[in-house]
This record gives structure tokens, sequence and C-alpha cells, in this order.
């Protein structure tokens, strides 16, 4: 509503009443910047409104009750989030991405500065899987290489299991959900032949099969045409499956940017 207002003023002639700026002291109208602090902004990037009391009760229940104060929707899908502490909060925004019923809820630190539409959400962190990588090359300096080019270098996972580090490596990364979802990244070792290295993104919302963004279905991409006999560049296969009960170690070499 603000967006479709503003819009409305951009060419308008303005009287000098209107003209006045009015000074605000933030210490004497703004809430103390200390209830922000362990407070977290939420979207869930669906097509139509949701059932804001079950995506509240939802998350009490996951996050645990006793440390979430308050999940108060402010507007269609988008929530304010009051923690006990900062470190239940960072500790939500770490665990991500989190989604409900499939759709990404994304999450953000609450800014004082900024209004509602001002939260883009452009960004997601995820787990990525690098597969098909060359043994002499399983190593943390290459995580965080090919990381780059798929998002912002978070954190990588040298896990060992039996001593190695396993079939794939494992970095965290920040996400540009504007682009579609990237399905490999290629290695060359100087004139060696070009190898493709698929990925694979842990826990990742609705994406669609036929252009690759995330947030939606094929059925209802406005760009792939509608067909059974369509081939599509996307698919189930770039969604990580899991680990088969094993437990992923808490990654023993961290990088955080």
């Amino acid at each position: 509503m603000a967006e479709s207002l503003l819009a409305k003023l951009g060419d308008l002639n303005f009287t000098a009443e209107e003209q006045d700026v009015v000074v605000v002291v933030p210490e004497t109208f703004a809430i103390p910047a200390e209830d922000f602090a362990c407070s977290i902004v939420g979207c869930v990037l669906s097509l139509g409104p949701l059932d804001c009391g079950r995506v509240a009760r939802l998350f009490r229940t996951i996050w645990k009750d006793d440390k979430v104060q308050t999940i108060t929707e402010i507007n269609p899908n988008f929530f304010l989030i009051a923690f006990a502490s900062s470190s239940d909060r960072d500790n939500v925004l770490k665990r991500g991405p989190w989604d409900f019923q499939k759709q990404w809820f994304a999450l953000e630190p609450a800014d004082t500065t900024r209004t509602i539409h001002d939260y883009t959400f452009h960004y997601m962190c995820i787990w990525v899987r690098i597969h098909n990588i060359p043994l002499s090359l399983m190593t943390e300096a290459l995580a965080r290489t090919l990381g780059a080019c798929i998002g912002k270098v978070v954190m990588t996972d040298t896990r060992l299991e039996d001593g190695n580090m396993g079939e794939f490596l494992r970095v965290r990364v920040s996400l540009d959900t504007t682009k579609p979802l990237r399905r490999c990244v290629t290695l060359s070792r100087s004139n060696d032949k070009a190898i493709l290295c698929p990925l694979q993104y842990e826990s990742v919302p609705i994406f669609c099969h036929g252009c690759g963004f995330i947030g939606y279905i094929v059925l209802q991409c406005p760009t792939t045409p509608q067909g059974d006999d369509q081939k599509l560049q996307y698919g189930a296969w770039l969604r990580a499956p899991s680990l088969n009960g094993r437990l992923l170690l808490v990654p023993v070499v961290v990088s955080l940017l």
C-alpha cells in the first residue's frame, strides 16, 4: 500500500505546509534499539495470504516457546519476531533456510532504520554440496573458491568421514534469489579436460523446474510453456537428499565473512 501511495505522490506539487519537515528525536519517539536487537523480520514468500496463526504456532513449536517472545503479523505474510536473547535469534538465522508448507520463510535481522518495504528478501543462506571433485582437490580452499562462484561464502564444512572429506564438498553461501539456481560449476586444472561439478541444495524451498527460480512451481511459472512433452532445465535432483541418518558434524573449520 505505501509503495503505491508514494508512487502517486511522485509527480505532485506540494504546498508549503506539506513540505514542512517534522524533526523526530529517536530517543523520544522510537522503540528502543535494544528491543530490536533480539528481533528478526520474516516473510513467507507465498502467492497468496496465509493463516498467520498457523505460521506463528508452527514456528513457536520449532524454535521453542521459551525462546520466542512474540510473533506478530504486521502485513500479510510479513512478521516481526522477537526472541528472548540475541543468541536465540542468531541460532534461528544460522539454521535456515526455513519454509512454511514448502514456501520460503525468508528472515532478516530487524533494522531500526528500515520500513516494511525496505526489506527485499533477495538473499538466502543455504548449504550447497559440490559433487564430482577429484580426490586430490577435496579441500576447504577449493570449497571456498567454488562457493564464491555460487554466492557469498558464509562458512565451509570440512567434516571428516573415516579420515577423508566424503563424496562432496559442502559450503554455506548467501544465495541471490533474483537469479535462477545454479546447476553446476565447471572445473579445470591447467590444460586438463574441464570437469562438470553438479550442485545440490540442502533444505531448498520450492523452485520452478522450468526457469530455476525459487518461490513457485512450474505450473505457476510465467515464462515456461506448459506441456508434458517439454524438456525442463531444472528438477528435483537439485534438492540434496538426506544423508541416510548420518549426522553432519559441526564444521571444524569455519570462515565467517
